[in-house]
C-alpha cells in the first residue's frame, strides 16, 4: 500500500501499488519506477561467488579501525576516499588474487585454497584465524569447497606484502612465514 503525503502525487508518495509501481525518495526527490521482484538464483555459480566474497568480507572485517594494520593502509594512502578499509581490501584481493568474476574467480579461489592448505604454517594460519574468531564460510548450493578461515588471513597477509607494508612480518616472503609472523599480523589486525 502506497503512503501519500498531501493531495495525490502533489508532495510525495512512498510504497508500492499493486506490484506494478514503487514510489520512494531518492537524493531529495520523489521518484517512481516499475516494481521489480528481485531474483535470487541459488545456482552453483552464484553460490561459488557468494562463498568467495562472503569469506573475504568476513576476514577483512576483522581489521580493527585505526589499529596497526589499518594505520599502515592509511599511511600508504591506498584506500580511496569513497571506500572503507574493508571494501578496499575485499576489492584489492578479489582483483589481484582471484581475478574477475564467475568461473575465473572460482578457479583462482581453488588455486589460492590449495596454496594455503599446502603452506608449512597452515595450522598456524588456522590458529590465527581462531584468535580473530573467524569461521569457515559455506553455502549449501555452492559447488566449491567452503571458504576456509585460514585462507582469509593468508590473503590479507599476501595483500599487505604486495601493497607495501614494511617491517616485521611483512618483510619476510609469505612462503617463509611461521607462527610468530602470523601472530604478529593478527596482533596488528586487532589493535
Amino acid at each position: 500500500m502506497a503512503k501519500v503525503t498531501g493531495p495525490l502525487f502533489s508532495v510525495s508518495a512512498t510504497g508500492k501499488i499493486a506490484d506494478t509501481m514503487v514510489f520512494f525518495g531518492w537524493k531529495g526527490s520523489s521518484v517512481v519506477r516499475q516494481w521489480l521482484k528481485p531474483a535470487n538464483p541459488k545456482s552453483a555459480g552464484q553460490g561459488d561467488v557468494r562463498i568467495v566474497l562472503g569469506g573475504l568480507g568476513r576476514a577483512c572485517g576483522k581489521v580493527v579501525a585505526d589499529g596497526a594494520f589499518h594505520t599502515k593502509l592509511k599511511n600508504l594512502g591506498v584506500i580511496p576516499s569513497d571506500q572503507t578499509k574493508q571494501s578496499y581490501l575485499v576489492k584489492y584481493i578479489r582483483d589481484t588474487y582471484l581475478g574477475g568474476s564467475g568461473a575465473t574467480m572460482t578457479g583462482n579461489y581453488v588455486a589460492q585454497l590449495a596454496l594455503i592448505t599446502g603452506h608449512t604454517a597452515y595450522t598456524s594460519f588456522d590458529a590465527g584465524a581462531d584468535a580473530l574468531t573467524l569461521i569457515d564460510y559455506d553455502i549449501s548450493y555452492a559447488s566449491v569447497a567452503p571458504f576456509e578461515k585460514s585462507l582469509g588471513l593468508y590473503l590479507l597477509a599476501k595483500a599487505a606484502i604486495a601493497i607495501g607494508f614494511t617491517g616485521a612480518p611483512y618483510s619476510t616472503a609469505l612462503t617463509s612465514w611461521t607462527a610468530g609472523a602470523i601472530d604478529k599480523m593478527v596482533a596488528h589486525m586487532q589493535a
